[in-house]
């Protein structure tokens, strides 16, 4: 079995950044456990109309720390070979009874014959995953979601479209921007680490997008790593 690279080592500030999650995250995650403990002792407090506030801010400030840390090792790759129709099939399968449940169709087309990648394949599950919770965000009931996949050039090219929304266009220009978010509930790092994750791989991601039509996500991987 041939030795691949091992990727991008991040650099001080990124693992300054590292260290800053984690000693955050130790106080917050003692925070969190004293309000359980406190709402056990005293369940009237959990009636003040404050308290649902202070948990959900609690479980962002947590959520923000762990996409941090996913930030930070975004670049950080670990090579095997990847079966791209059973790398993506099982992506897809796991997000069948939400799309059932919300009564949108999510659908895989091939347009090439077997292929294997040489990638993350933990990085790249997340990009596929935070891509398609995004459009399952953007889209309504009867919407549709549809990830295309071919080969040219030695290069995979992969589409993720929707029927949602769309973007506004004066959006579009700061998308992949940290903690850049429409979301009432988002960070705005899913799609920054989303992006640091496809150029680690020597790969690209562009965004087109329409108002009330929908909007469409292209990557583009090398089949192999880069050199």
């Amino acid at each position: 079995m041939p030795e691949y690279p091992t990727g991008i080592h991040p650099d001080e500030n990124t693992l300054s950044l590292s260290t800053i999650s984690h000693e955050l995250r130790n106080p917050l995650t003692l925070i969190h456990s004293t309000l359980q403990l406190i709402g056990c002792h005293y369940p009237e407090i959990t009636q003040d109309p404050l308290w649902p506030q202070l948990i959900l801010d609690i479980d962002y400030m947590s959520k923000l720390l762990s996409e941090l840390s996913s930030l930070n090792a975004s670049q950080h790759l670990n090579y095997s070979q990847i079966h791209i129709r059973h790398f993506l099939t099982n992506i897809v399968s796991t997000f069948s009874s939400t799309v059932q449940n919300q009564h949108k169709t999510l659908s895989l087309n091939f347009h090439t014959s077997e292929i294997y990648l040489i990638a993350d394949s933990l990085k790249l599950r997340e990009v596929f995953i935070n891509l398609i919770k995004n459009a399952l965000d953007a889209t309504e009931t009867g919407d549709q979601i549809v990830l295309d996949v071919k080969s040219r050039w030695n290069r995979l090219i992969i589409t993720v479209s929707d029927s949602g929304s769309g973007i506004d266009s004066s959006r579009i220009a700061t998308i992949f921007t940290p903690f850049t978010t429409y979301k009432p509930d988002g960070t705005g790092l899913g799609l920054t680490i989303t992006k640091n994750i496809i150029t680690a791989h020597g790969g690209s991601i562009q965004v087109y997008s329409k108002v009330g039509i929908g909007t469409k996500f292209l990557i583009i991987l090398p089949l192999q790593p880069p050199k």
